[in-house]
């Protein structure tokens, strides 16, 4: 049973975030969904997830809107082609990352399996907004781990996915084709660090965190701010 994550609001509506980790480098993906209209999003399908992914769809009779790329690395597109297919919802994502996303099997890090390439539906643009019920997520491009990274804002819920570029004290790796760590410098400090301090961080890969936390903690990200 994947993780379940309950955001209540005053007005009685909330949205929910069920967390699956899977793959051979315990990528995580996500499914959010609005349990009133019962619409939904995915952000990731790392290998070996979608079959559960999509029963628990099935289970909760909810309506995929969007599949989400928080960028274009194999293990978190490992099984996106195959859950598009048992959804037919769109896929998005930043066209930075398109041409990893068409040849995921073709990285210097190459996956320990075949996977399956996918098309870019919608292209993602920073400060795009998704909508699917009454769940909003806002795409914060944030450049670095690779030239298309994205982050996913939800101001409603006050939490934001990560993907690769900020983990519980870490960031993401800079070295892969597209990195740069001036590029994810500039992400952290200048765009994600802009949000509340409050807002709670669902990344890529590990456990969540918030975002003072991560001030506070996180070494890279004091490391950062004390070279600015």
């Amino acid at each position: 049973m994947p993780s379940v994550f309950n955001h209540d609001h005053p007005d009685g509506s909330c949205s929910l975030i069920e967390k699956f980790e899977d793959g051979p480098i315990w990528t995580v993906g996500y499914l959010v969904y609005d349990p009133v209209s019962l619409e939904a999003a995915v952000i990731d399908v790392p290998l070996w997830s979608s079959d559960k992914i999509y029963k628990r769809i099935r289970q909760l009779d909810l309506k995929v809107k969007f599949i989400i790329a928080t960028h274009g690395h194999w293990d978190h597109i490992g099984e996106m082609r195959n859950l598009k297919a048992l959804t037919e919802a769109k896929v998005c994502g930043h066209l930075s990352d398109d041409w990893m996303m068409r040849d995921p099997n073709g990285l210097v890090i190459q996956p320990p399996i075949h996977v399956e390439p996918v098309s870019i539906d919608i292209p993602l643009e920073d400060s795009m907004a998704l909508s699917f019920g009454n769940c909003v997520l806002k795409v914060v491009h944030t450049p670095g781990h690779s030239a298309g990274s994205i982050c996913l804002y939800s101001e409603f819920d006050g939490v934001m996915f990560t993907g690769d570029t900020l983990f519980a004290g870490s960031i993401g790796r800079t070295d892969l084709p597209s990195g740069s760590y001036g590029e994810i410098t500039n992400s952290i400090s200048n765009k994600i660090f802009f949000y509340p301090e409050e807002t709670k961080i669902f990344p890529g890969h590990g456990t969540d965190s918030t975002l003072k936390n991560e001030r506070m903690g996180n070494p890279f990200i004091q490391m950062m701010f004390a070279e600015r």
